[in-house]
């Protein structure tokens, strides 16, 4: 990287996009604020099958699936 290479230049060289999509601004806040994209990804790779799951906790699944029919 040069030096000076600051958070505009970034900024400039990555562009900006136009997206009215609520899963990807999700995802988007979610890998630039709280998880590493890698993590994100992991998860995709490792996890994520689309096929019948039982989950441990009735809780948590729920509530994962109330933040994703709010996010369709």
């Amino acid at each position: 990287m040069k030096k000076g290479f600051a958070f505009k230049d970034i900024r400039d060289e990555s562009k900006c996009v136009d997206i009215r999509d609520k899963t990807v601004e999700f995802l988007y806040i979610l890998m630039r604020d709280y998880l590493p994209c890698g993590s994100v990804e992991e998860i995709m790779r490792k996890h994520v099958t689309g096929k019948m799951t039982k989950y441990c906790n009735g809780w948590l699944a729920d509530y994962a699936m109330y933040v994703a029919d709010r996010l369709r």
